[in-house]
């Protein structure tokens, strides 16, 4: 095994806000920053720029690739099926701390489809030779100017409250390029805004759709009921190693070596073998975000469900092996390489999912009783401020969501969750829950 995968492998160890920051400042410290940008997985540049602003790492965001770029709007500037062009303001405001030109390189390095959306939602255009332009309001009216080449009007739209003011964006778009800016403008003029994002987001749902951000209907079959069959693997590469997508961004990796799924991970010495199980839990983890609905920017969050989804699949494993009757011993790693490489991270999870559901099955019966039941809907201003009656209720509560967690466990924040993650998490949640009825039925 090489260094660098060695390095890349150990990853799975650090804190991931440690290696996060650690990672940009490897990046800013080098002599060839685009060179290292380069090496960064589209997702890895996006969660690094994400965590400390794209404004506060500006080398780092002037050297990404179309790629990288696509991968940050994607992600950052679309809220379900609606292009949100405050939050590309953000980014192209970061891009005019470093001039008009590099405002300008950066837009035309976008999607095409994503300049027009861009212009579409921020002004409007008129040709003054052929169209009816309104008339002017003289006071709080919209504000107005002519393009640099005189062929058109441009009235900003006020629905939107920016930091880079649109005509700042076109100004230095006609400098770099006016053809190129004229040629935009003509066709933001002629065409719809709505068929504009209608394709812009085709585009991007199967760019998303490519790194496991699958729709959410797609998505929710995380938690339906695993196969009973080893399914085929799917989305096979002839090399994955190749692939920039299947290293494992800082955010998805572990902090500590405490799970089956890392016992596992550390055996593989094959780097095919890892590189595609990197890939997979990748994609599982991007198909846990859509599933459990959260968003990216917020990188705490994230690192939290993918510890979450690491946990799961830990459980899954646990869960195969145990219907063997084998058990989740020291010595049960290689047996869970054996498992990963045949059922692949989306059905292990599916597995982990399915041995939580027997805990919420045993709360929903323990509301039947009901001592447990008005103890469990007591309104606010009636409940024990008991900080044991507090964790207690949040425990219970986590057991009932949509999909159970575990909660409960910290008093500073009670309503915090994470995943059950072997089975004697199952065993002590369930003793738990026990000793919970059994104290409030009494």
């Amino acid at each position: 095994m090489t260094e660098a995968k060695n390095l890349e492998l150990g990853r799975m160890n650090n804190d991931w806000r440690h290696t996060l920051a650690k990672r940009a400042e490897s990046v800013l410290a080098a002599k060839d920053i685009a060179g290292e940008v380069a090496q960064l997985a589209p997702l890895d540049a996006y969660y690094i720029l994400r965590d400390i602003g794209p404004g506060q790492a500006l080398p780092i965001l002037l050297a990404l690739s179309s790629e990288q770029l696509a991968t940050c709007v994607d992600l950052d500037c679309w809220s379900r099926h609606d292009f949100t062009a405050d939050s590309l303001d953000e980014w192209l405001t970061a891009f005019s701390l470093a001039g008009p030109e590099a405002l300008a390189e950066s837009f035309f390095a976008l999607d095409y489809v994503v300049q027009l959306l861009f212009l579409a939602q921020t002004v409007t255009v008129f040709d003054p030779d052929t169209d009816e332009i309104p008339p002017e309001v003289e006071e709080d009216g919209p504000v107005r100017a002519m393009t640099p080449d005189g062929f058109y009007l441009l009235e900003l739209k006020t629905e939107l409250k920016l930091t880079l003011h649109p005509f700042t964006v076109l100004d230095a778009l006609y400098q770099y390029d006016l053809m190129a800016t004229h040629q935009l403008l003509s066709e933001v003029r002629v065409d719809l805004a709505m068929q504009i994002e209608e394709e812009a987001l085709r585009l991007r749902n199967g760019r998303m759709a490519d790194l496991g951000f699958v729709p959410p209907d797609e998505a929710v079959t995380l938690f339906s009921r695993p196969g009973s069959h080893k399914p085929p693997m799917a989305r096979g590469k002839s090399n994955w190693a190749d692939s920039a997508t299947t290293k494992l961004p800082s955010v998805y990796a572990n902090q500590r070596q405490d799970g089956l799924l890392q016992q596992a991970m550390a055996l593989v010495t094959d780097n095919d073998l890892q590189s595609r199980l990197e890939q997979e839990l990748v994609w599982t983890v991007n198909t846990a975000i859509i599933a459990y609905g959260e968003k990216t920017q917020d990188t705490g969050k994230i690192a939290d469900l993918a510890k979450r989804v690491r946990d799961t699949i830990s459980l899954g494993l646990e869960s195969l092996l145990a219907q063997a009757g084998e058990r989740a011993d020291t010595g049960a790693g290689l047996r869970a390489v054996d498992l990963l490489c045949a059922w692949g991270m989306s059905e292990l999870f599916k597995h982990g999912f399915a041995a939580s559901l027997d805990l919420q099955k045993q709360v929903r019966l323990a509301l039947k009783k009901p001592e447990f039941k008005g103890w469990f809907e007591l309104d606010m201003v009636n409940q024990s401020e008991d900080p044991g009656d507090l964790l207690d209720r949040a425990f219970v509560g986590a057991l009932l969501g949509q999909h159970p967690l575990w909660s409960g466990f910290d008093l500073t924040s009670p309503e915090a969750v994470k995943g059950f993650g072997c089975q004697k998490d199952l065993v002590d949640a369930t003793l738990r829950l026990q000793q919970i009825v059994g104290h409030i039925c009494s």
